[in-house]
């Protein structure tokens, strides 16, 4: 079987970058359950939403592209066709790798990041996940060796679900692309649920469904014809043993923020912020203002006539910025009800952090505006380092 391609424009104003996908050895089942599998991600993609499909492995991708917006469609594959992959996710180093890439004769079609983790991993197999600085959940999928690798980033920013039944691996950003599979039983997990009402949340790797489990912080996982293998490539470092003077750190923080930053804004779209009144927020919003020739957008919410408003704070610094900012009220007449329920539905999982609803509101008023002030779907990447919460909307 030839491998075979789609790639379809949907619409949806919702905004992320999300994957599925899955196995079958036993011939190829109903040719639309990819496309369904990833439609159920189409919230999160309104660029892009494009299926794979060959003799044992489909994979899809529903994108928000924030680089190389003309030309970098999901799935990629090989010049020989051999290897294909679905990226969610950035790769902060990604001009170093492509140069390096070059000097092993590789020759690329786009500017994106999808295309260059593909060629990293095709050069240097699962050894390569050491090297990708960023945040992403990817898959390849390997024709001539009928091996699927799943990886995930350091800090598990970027979700990945993962899911066997029969011998087979299913997996996805979200739990609904696992569930759409008819033969992916809906039980509750126990071990789950008792971290959930212990902790507020579930951790890695358990779900609230039996036999769906979260891929792992900094692992990687390879299937093939239904042999499992699992690695770490990354582990928490030991402390630093040497001793710092307050001025050696002092610098060592300023120079890795300023790293941070000027990685963060590799973009082809405009950079925008979430803003808090915060010491954290505000030191990130000098450092990305002394990157931007024009004026940074900030957006904040603000909770009128309560004491733990922090709107005061956030004038003064988006003030001292110059940036261009955009604030929400955040009241009892903002339909709050509606709200909860919609959230529940995108979430997956429960979650009894106290912020979410906020972000939710956040993400909304930036989606709001950006229709507002842009034409032919032109987005603003908005830098947080929170901004992996609000992916539930935005």
């Amino acid at each position: 079987m030839q491998p075979q391609f789609e790639a379809a424009r949907p619409r949806g104003d919702f905004a992320l970058c999300e994957i599925a996908g899955f196995t079958y050895r036993n011939g190829c089942p109903d040719p639309e359950r990819i496309r369904k599998a990833t439609a159920t991600l189409g919230h999160r993609g309104p660029d892009q939403i494009g299926v794979f499909g060959s003799s044992s492995a489909a994979l899809g991708a529903a994108g928000l592209k924030i680089i190389d917006l003309e030309t970098g469609d999901q799935p990629p594959t090989t010049a020989d066709r051999d290897a294909t992959s679905v990226f969610n996710g950035e790769i902060y180093d990604l001009e170093q790798l492509r140069a390096e890439l070059e000097q092993c004769g590789y020759r690329f079609r786009t500017h994106c990041d999808t295309e260059i983790a593909l060629y990293w991993f095709v050069e240097w197999n699962t050894d390569c996940f050491t090297r990708l600085r960023g945040v992403f959940a990817l898959a390849v999928w390997t024709e001539s060796s009928r091996t699927l690798v799943l990886a995930r980033d350091r800090m598990a920013i970027k979700p990945l679900y993962v899911a066997r039944w029969n011998g087979d691996l299913f997996f996805g950003s979200e739990l609904k692309a696992i569930l759409i599979h008819p033969q992916i039983e809906r039980r509750l997990s126990l071990a789950g649920l008792d971290c959930y009402v212990s902790l507020n949340y579930v951790p890695s790797p358990l779900t609230l469904v039996e036999g769906i489990e979260k891929l792992a912080p900094g692992s990687w996982l390879k299937w093939r014809d239904d042999e499992l293998s699992f690695d770490a490539y990354w582990k928490t470092p030991s402390a630093d043993s040497c001793q710092w003077t307050l001025d050696e750190a002092k610098e060592e923080l300023d120079l890795l923020l300023k790293q941070s930053v000027s990685e963060h804004l590799v973009s082809s779209v405009p950079a925008g912020r979430w803003l808090r009144g915060g010491i954290d927020s505000s030191i990130l919003l000098r450092y990305l203002a002394a990157r931007s020739s024009a004026p940074i957008k900030t957006f904040s919410i603000s909770f009128a006539g309560r004491g733990c408003a922090e709107s005061r704070y956030v004038r003064q610094v988006a003030g001292r910025y110059g940036t261009e900012h955009s604030e929400y009220d955040l009241n009892p007449d903002s339909n709050l009800r509606d709200t909860i329920e919609e959230f529940a539905y995108y979430s997956d999982e429960p979650s009894a952090d106290a912020g979410a609803l906020p972000i939710w509101y956040l993400s909304e008023l930036k989606l709001v505006l950006t229709k507002k002030r842009a034409k032919n779907h032109s987005k603003r990447k908005i830098s947080d380092s929170h901004a992996y919460v609000a992916g539930r909307k935005a």
